[in-house]
């Protein structure tokens, strides 16, 4: 074929001065240098795989240095790509950037084959275990004798974190899944669109062991109950009541009392109280009853039928005072607080501030009490140093005399500080070696 060709090239060449017809075989000319040349890279290519072949199939080759691994396969529970042997799906064999020659970012790794995780993570609230560490955190990336291969048995891998719980288990009334340690029975370990991370809603998912059964003296109110979120009245964990009541409630609903507030209560009839709205609230506790006034026209409750169970549950709680989760209560309109806060949560090494961390929003913000700005429980320079003692006393000059030269007002921890949307380490607006002071200090 090559002859041929050639034959047709020299023919016309001879016969043929035309320019197009030179331009045409100085084309066909440089294409077929480009074959043979292309040919005998390949040709060389495949002699050179042929002398780097490698001497012994993976794993047996990683095998050779990591003996621990080749033992690991025999666990109980065996990553599949680990026991079918595709290291390189995770690892560099040669180099990389990452600790143990990781191809990239665990999470990443992670999340090319747990599609449903991934989803989930862009829909939902995520656990802070995750948001804060990769996956090996929890599980064990080549086998383990745990299920999901998990590091360790999943009730101590949970108590690492959620220490405070395990004050639960000295209670006399422990939900049975908690007390065995089935946390996943009730919690998505990675993410949840219902708060608490549960892996559905509370009167869907406590219906999955036992039925509502709740009565209000002799009379059964279990129809009126039955959409209402049972962790308002009642704890997931444990109790000192036989019904996990509380752990906090109010003394006359913890003492089955509930003719002091409500009419009385039939089987057929609607459960009503004797007083509307929040003046059922002030026949005990008085507006002014504390150092937090209680603010009438606040926007948070100002069009609410009870003003006050907005943010307190009006029967028990697992919070002091009565209150609500907050991301029960602050979440439902500030969104795009909570985003934001994910997202400054996921570009910092660590969040610093507890109350951010935990979604403590009435740590710092208590609504319908405060007619400061943002509803702040203090002002803010003594609100910061309630925690953050000993910042205060080496920290740059702040104060009512103290100018932001960018707006004139007094300087205050929120002007370097960004609670929710901080893009530097210590939550500041800017890094702190040289952006954040030519704010102020202009070069």
């Amino acid at each position: 074929m090559f002859r041929k060709f050639i034959k047709q090239v020299r023919f016309k060449m001879e016969h043929n001065r035309d320019d197009k017809v030179h331009n045409l075989i100085i084309c066909n000319l440089q294409y077929v240098v480009c074959v043979l040349m292309v040919s005998g890279i390949l040709a060389w290519g495949g002699i050179a795989d042929a002398q780097l072949g490698l001497k012994t199939k993976v794993p047996d080759l990683c095998f050779e240095c990591h003996k621990e691994l080749k033992e690991a396969q025999a666990d109980t529970y065996v990553h599949f790509l680990f026991k079918n042997g595709k290291c390189s799906t995770c690892h560099d064999p040669h180099v990389s950037k990452r600790k143990g020659l990781m191809v990239d970012k665990i999470d990443t790794i992670c999340l090319r084959c747990h599609d449903s995780i991934k989803n989930l993570l862009e829909h939902a609230m995520i656990h802070g275990a995750l948001r804060e560490h990769d996956c090996t955190e929890c599980h064990a990336p080549h086998s383990a004798k745990n299920k999901y291969l998990l590091a360790k048995e999943e009730k101590g891998l949970c108590l690492n974190c959620h220490e405070n719980l395990n004050r639960e288990f000295q209670k006399p009334h422990i939900c049975r899944p908690f007390k065995e340690g089935e946390c996943s029975a009730c919690h998505n370990a990675h993410a949840s669109p219902v708060n608490s991370l549960l892996v559905s809603q509370p009167n869907q998912l406590c219906k999955q062991c036992h039925a509502p059964r709740c009565k209000a003296g002799e009379v059964s109110i279990s129809s009126a109950v039955e959409g209402i979120d049972c962790a308002s009245c009642h704890s997931g964990h444990s109790s000192f009541d036989a019904g996990l009541l509380g752990p906090f409630g109010h003394k006359v609903f913890l003492d089955k009392k509930c003719e002091e507030c409500h009419n009385p209560i039939t089987s057929q009839g609607d459960i009503t109280t004797k007083i509307s709205g929040a003046d059922l609230c002030f026949t005990c506790h008085k507006r002014n009853m504390s150092k937090y006034e209680y603010v009438d026209n606040d926007i948070h409750v100002k069009d609410a039928k009870n003003p006050c169970t907005v943010c307190h549950d009006e029967h028990a709680s697992n919070q002091k005072n009565l209150t609500k989760k907050e991301s029960n209560v602050c979440g439902t309109c500030h969104e795009s607080t909570e985003r934001r806060t994910s997202a400054m949560e996921s570009a910092l090494k660590s969040v610093g501030c507890e109350p951010i961390k935990n979604r403590k929003c009435f740590e710092c913000h208590i609504p319908s009490h405060s007619s400061r700005p943002l509803n702040y429980r203090a002002e803010e320079i003594p609100l910061c140093a309630r925690c953050h003692a000993s910042q205060h006393k080496i920290t740059h000059p702040v104060g009512i005399d103290i100018k932001d030269p960018r707006n004139d007002r007094p300087l205050t921890c929120n002007s370097c500080h960004s609670m929710h949307s901080a893009s530097a380490d210590f939550m500041l607006t800017h890094d702190r070696k040289r952006a954040l002071c030519i704010q102020c200090h202009k070069m």
